[in-house]
């Protein structure tokens, strides 16, 4: 979706700022007409879930044969073409020039012709965004990571058009800050952390039961001597259906946790693969479906203080379908199939939404081959923190 034109933003900013004045003082406001404050610290964050490229499911399939199934992903992985997509999803961070960025499914593909080594790394995600982003002039700097799952421990056989090798993968949420805003003084980034959830998917692989760990970072950032945390994070995206639930809600609830201990305002971004509350049993008029009551964990991260910035600047049709972030049904579909909004920018009180956009959902996003950049599209959006203490 394209921005909307300066006078249609401040249409939608008032709006927004008279619905949530009347329903939710308490809470992160949407901007009112007007220039900031001098005080202010205006910043812009952004949400990307690059796909690693492959589905995993077929390796955890009862009596799944491990060689078959892995060759496979390896291969769909490979027509994924990584490389390419890495440059769409960096045109995209560039038209926006956000401040900090939380990249989700970060993949490394490595292999071997011996299970112990030397193992090739064959693609890096992080290195080729890094280096696209560079190349296009609005260079970014890596500021922590959590691992997710990774099979570096026990690599798998695969089949390749090279003979029989031993393929390893990591999955990794990561944070980056536009480099040019530490350079010139604009930010500064503090302390890092990185978690691990309790929760934890496990699955099995032939005949083993292996955890699928995932997780989240943050950074203390301090813009104009306020100080807020921002940290990304990826729910668990499987589990029991129809709701698929179990997991990814006690992980809300250890975020949610880190959040009200925090001492510092909060932003959160991150692919939650979870319905916002408002919009349950919203499908454009089809049928109710059990999807649409996967809205849990979402509701927790609002109990612990926390509000999405999409509905605050789209108080209007905050479910629709401009917003829509998943879905995509392959990455070469003749048209797009996103459907709903599961990839997010959250921010507690304190902080005034001002702008928010979905990219990387047009046709002229696609790469040169016809393929989206991801299998998500991706939210910006731009903030302000008004209210907080000074760090």
């Amino acid at each position: 979706m394209k921005r909307p034109s300066v006078r249609w933003r401040a249409a939608l900013a008032a709006v927004a700022a008279t619905v949530i004045a009347a329903s939710a003082p308490a809470a992160a406001a949407a901007a009112p007409p007007g220039p900031q404050t001098p005080s202010s610290g205006v910043g812009g964050v952004q949400i990307y879930n690059m796909y690693f490229g492959a589905d995993l499911q077929p390796l955890f399939a009862p009596g799944a044969d491990p060689i078959a199934a892995t060759s496979a992903i390896w291969t769909e992985m490979q027509d994924s073409k990584i490389p390419e997509r890495a440059i769409a999803v960096a045109r995209q961070i560039v038209a926006e020039q956000p401040d900090l960025v939380g990249l989700n499914e970060v993949s490394t593909w490595a292999s071997s012709a011996s299970p112990t080594g030397p193992f090739v790394t064959d693609y890096d995600a992080l290195s080729l965004l890094l280096a696209d982003l560079a190349a296009l002039g609005t260079p970014y700097t890596f500021v922590t990571a959590n691992t997710n799952f990774s099979n570096v421990t026990f690599p798998l056989p695969v089949i390749t058009p090279t003979g029989l090798r031993f393929a390893t993968f990591t999955d990794r949420d990561v944070i980056l800050v536009r480099s040019a805003s530490l350079s010139r003084g604009r930010i500064r980034l503090g302390a890092t952390q990185n978690h691990t959830f309790a929760a934890k998917l496990q699955v099995s692989v032939a005949g083993q039961t292996i955890d699928v760990p995932r997780g989240w970072s943050a950074v203390d950032v301090t813009v104009r001597g306020r100080t807020f945390r921002f940290a990304n994070t990826h729910f668990e995206a499987y589990g029991n259906p129809p709701l698929k639930d179990q997991i990814r809600n006690p992980q809300a609830v250890e975020l949610a946790a880190a959040v009200t201990a925090s001492p510092y305002p909060f932003v959160l971004v991150g692919d939650l693969n979870v319905r916002p509350t408002m919009c349950k049993d919203y499908r454009l008029g089809q049928p109710e479906w059990a999807g649409d009551q996967n809205i849990v964990a979402y509701g927790t991260l609002e109990a612990a203080g926390l509000t999405e910035v999409w509905p605050l600047v789209y108080p209007r049709n905050p479910c629709g379908s401009a917003g829509w972030t998943s879905g995509q049904s392959a990455l070469d579909n003749t048209a797009s199939t996103l459907d709903h909004r599961i990839d997010d920018v959250f921010v507690s009180a304190g902080f005034t939404a001002l702008e928010a956009e979905v990219v990387g959902d047009e046709e002229a996003d696609r790469t040169p081959s016809g393929l989206w950049p991801s299998d998500h599209a991706s939210t910006w959006a731009r903030i302000r923190l008004d209210n907080a203490k000074r760090g």
